[in-house]
Formats: C-alpha cells, structure tokens, sequence
C-alpha cells in the first residue's frame, strides 16, 4: 500500500538587528511546522503519524547606542531559526511495540481468565504449607527473621492471589454475562475490538544551549520535559472452528471456562513456577502465554500501537542593564500508530515497592 504524506511549515518576523550602519534581519524566520503521514488502502489501523512543533518567545531588545555597538529590535535569537532542539527525551520505562502488543492481546485476549481456578488449586500447596509454618514455634531467634521473609513471599504469592480471585466470585455472574457479549461481538463482520491503555511515562533533564551568539552572546539553561501515552488496539477474529459450534448454549459454556480459567495450558502451569515473577520481570512470558490462550476460538487478527508523545522546553526570560530577552517555550508533539505482533520480549523496568518488598524477603530467606 503506498505512503502519503503531507507538512507544512509557518514562519513568523525574525525582526532587526543592526551594526557599523548595516542591517539584519527584516525577513520571515522559522515559528513552527506540522506533518502527517498514512497509508493509503483498504482496512483501518494502518501506520499513521501526526506531528506538530512550535516555537513560542526569544525576543531580544537591546537599545541602539551607537555606530560600534550592535542593537537588537524585537529579533527572534538564532537559536529559534532551526527546527531541530529539543526532540523528545527516552522515557525508560516506556514498552517497545512487541512488548506493549503481547500485554494488550493478553489483556483483551477473549479466553482470558477472570478467575484463574486451576492455578489458585495449584497454589493450595503452599498455602497449607504456610498455616503449618504459622502454628509451628519457632524455637530459635535466628530463624525468626527468615520466617518473617517466607511468610511475606508465601502471603504474596499464594494467600493474596487466591484470596483476590474468591472475593471476584461474587461477581462471576456478571462477568459471565460480559463475556457472551464479547462472544457475539467476536462474531460480527469485523470481530471483537478493544483499545486498552498501556501505561503512561515521562522523563525530565536540563539543556544548556547557546540561544544567540552574533552580536551578543547568551546562554540559557531549558527545562525539558517529555511525558508519553502508550495505548494499543487489538481485534480478534473467530475462527472456522467458531462458526461451527458457536450456539447460545455453547457461548455460554466457553464464557463460563473462559472466566474461571478452566483449562490447563502454558499459562495456569507458568504462574505457580518458582522464580516465575522473577523471569516475567525480565521477559514477558507470562503475558505471551495469556495471549495464546484459546478457550474460546479465536485468532488475533490486528494489533496496533499508539502512542501519543508530548515535549515541552522551557527558559525565564532575563535582562540586563541594556537588554532583555523574553522567555522561550518550545512545544512538540507526536502521535504515532504502528501495527505490531505479539512475542517474546526483553524488559528491565524499575522495580516497584511491592517487588523490592519480595527481593528483601528472598534476601534474608537465604
């Protein structure tokens, strides 16, 4: 499918500047440009990207004074003459494509559970395990401390999940009832459809650039923040086994598994492994096992990207005894939507307070 594109770019009065009788300035300078690009064809969710940039203030005064001395008369400094300062900063923890794909059709995946049943069964092990070690004294001081650790593991990793899925039971019902709808909508001409908000992230630093040195030479330190939305949009297709056993009475027996997770595949035999949580932190192999899961027959047919990008730059204005310089504010902005797939993916994020908890209580179970 071929591209298309379309740009413009405004402009604004540079203003004056002049020295030893000769004069700069008096021409239109640069202010800011917008682009779009698609793809031109048939189908939606195709790759498409919006960009706007604008620069705001930097106008320099300076009195003219004399035949050596150079003036400035409302004059847009050099600095704003080019369109390339202050791109967007890295956001860390931001997913790439194929990382932020796998978690939405994981999410959004029809099969997925509510209620993960077989695994919370797989758990019960450790739970009794962690009664038995409650009612058990402990007859030395130097194994309290590593229980306190192996208490706080077994809680986060079997009390808590388990007990967060029996209190969901009371809705079961309900879920049931949202999950034939999503059935009936997977069956329509252009399937089951759902955008889902990924995360958001930001990432701040300080820029020092040399605005104007023709005549005058000033510096000014930026404030440069960078803030980004990730959402993804997902649509999954019936397959040929749908068609043929899709009656009322069968879509409510695979919503009934489909919530409470009644199957045993990859992903109810992942979530029990020991050091699973640690492995997933570093790979998103829970998340891709979820989005495989197939209780209900369906393909993920289209996954698409968005994110939406904004950086703003800022300095104060400043003066001096002969002149004065107002402050700078320059705005970029970019959505963008790539069509991605789902896999396998490397992450190292920052660690939450929840898991530092976990590596304190594994550090002293040693």
């Amino acid at each position: 499918m071929p591209a298309r594109e379309r740009s413009n770019t405004y402009e604004t009065p540079k203003g004056e500047s002049g020295r030893f009788g000769t004069v700069f300035g008096n021409y239109p300078t640069y202010a800011g440009s917008n682009f779009c690009g698609d793809i031109i064809g048939s189908g939606d969710n195709a790759p498409f990207t919006v960009q706007k940039h604008e620069y705001d203030g930097g106008r320099l005064n300076r009195p003219y004074s004399g035949f050596f001395t150079q003036y400035f008369n409302n004059y847009r400094v050099d600095l704003l003459d080019n369109s390339s300062y202050f791109g967007h900063l890295g956001t860390a923890e931001s997913p790439t494509d194929i990382g932020a794909a796998t978690n939405a059709a994981a999410r959004t995946n029809p099969s997925r559970p509510y209620v993960d049943v077989p695994a919370n069964l797989l758990e019960l092990g450790d739970i009794a395990h962690l009664i038995k070690r409650h009612v058990d004294p402990i007859n030395n001081w130097s194994d309290f401390v590593p229980e306190i650790g192996s208490q706080h593991l077994r809680r986060v990793f079997g009390i808590e999940p388990v007990y967060r899925d029996l209190s969901r039971l009371a809705n079961f019902q309900e879920q049931v009832k949202r999950r034939v709808a999503d059935i009936e909508r997977l069956a329509a001409p252009r399937g089951f459809r759902k955008t889902v908000t990924i995360g958001k992230y930001s990432a701040q630093e300080t820029q020092s650039l040399i605005v104007q040195s023709e005549g005058l030479y000033l510096g000014r330190d930026f404030k440069v923040n960078t803030t980004q939305e990730v959402k993804c949009h997902c649509r999954w297709m019936p397959t040929a086994e749908f068609g043929q056993l899709a009656t009322p009475r069968v879509m409510d027996a695979w919503a009934r598994r489909a919530v409470l997770g009644v199957t045993v595949d990859f992903a109810t035999l992942w979530e029990p492994m020991p050091w699973s949580w640690l492995i997933d932190w570093c790979f998103n192999v829970g998340e891709y096992f979820k989005a495989n899961r197939n209780i209900i027959p369906a393909t993920l047919a289209d996954v698409s990207v968005m994110r939406h990008t904004t950086t703003t730059a800022d300095s104060e204005a400043v003066s001096a005894d002969d002149w004065s310089l107002e402050a700078i504010h320059s705005y970029r902005e970019t959505k963008k939507r790539t069509t991605s797939f789902v896999s396998l993916d490397a992450h190292f994020p920052f660690l939450s307070g929840s898991q530092m908890g976990i590596i304190a209580a594994l550090a002293v179970t040693r």
